[in-house]
């Protein structure tokens, strides 16, 4: 193992304890204990070790569920992690399930915020598609795109995301020109984000795309070029770093 991760899991393992012995004393603390169990369990899936992650965030799960006073909306934020974990294991049928109970969870109890919502149903839409149920997957997407929108307006990276993923899946189903459509769009908003907000990993992605897209229209000029400005972007790329987080993060289809 690389002696960075190492020192990295052993250091969230003792915030994990120290957690553990905090919610055991306050309950009103389980939120928190959530939080560094991310942390760990997202250490352990870059370790490769999907079963420990499984174990830890099933042990929030229980902690959440023995609470006296229920906690949905943190039950609905396990839920999401577990079909994040579950869809980065290959589980996809297992990610559906738990993302559509966080989703249910949240249309029951009316807690969910809209960002969540709209991020579990673009997770959800690519589980789909994967699973090879297009409808279903261009149907979330649709909603996750039209929720951003309302929350961010058009010049958001999240918004220029799920173009991303909407481009991908229409490659996937050999409809090249909305594939073309959405991946310029989503170039667009990228190319023009403040830059903090810039992720250079994502620019590239949409470059890959975009040159993919080129590429199967015979542009082979606009194609190179695509590919050489991913390569300059990809050297420039943010390194890997785990955050705490009570619910999953925004998936970004890179299957180009």
């Amino acid at each position: 193992m690389d002696i960075s991760l190492e020192r990295q899991i052993a250091s969230a393992s003792r915030s994990v304890e120290e957690a553990r012995r905090m919610s055991y004393n306050d309950p009103s603390r389980t939120g928190d204990l959530v939080e560094h169990i991310s942390v760990l369990a997202d250490l352990r899936q870059k370790e490769g070790d999907f079963r420990k992650a499984e174990g830890l965030y099933r042990e929030a799960l229980f902690r959440v569920q023995d609470l006296r006073k229920p906690d949905h909306e943190l039950l609905a934020g396990i839920y999401s992690l577990l079909a994040y974990l579950y869809d980065r294991w290959g589980k996809m049928d297992l990610a559906a399930q738990f993302y559509e109970k966080a989703l249910k969870l949240s249309e029951q109890h009316g807690f969910q915020d809209a960002d969540k919502a709209a991020t579990i149903k673009n997770n959800l839409a690519m589980i789909f598609k994967s699973l090879r149920k297009q409808e279903k997957a261009e149907q979330y997407y649709q909603e996750a795109l039209d929720s951003f929108r309302a929350l961010y307006g058009e010049e958001n990276a999240k918004v220029a995301s799920v173009y991303n993923n909407l481009g991908v899946l229409y490659y996937a189903n050999l409809d090249v020109d909305r594939a073309q459509s959405m991946h310029e769009k989503a170039l667009a908003i990228r190319q023009n984000l403040n830059g903090s907000d810039i992720d250079a990993a994502d620019l590239s992605q949409t470059y890959i795309n975009l040159g993919a897209v080129y590429k199967a229209q015979g542009d082979f000029q606009r194609a190179e070029e695509c590919v050489d400005r991913a390569k300059k972007l990809r050297a420039s790329a943010n390194g890997y770093a785990p955050v705490a987080r009570r619910s999953a993060s925004l998936l970004l289809d890179r299957s180009a």
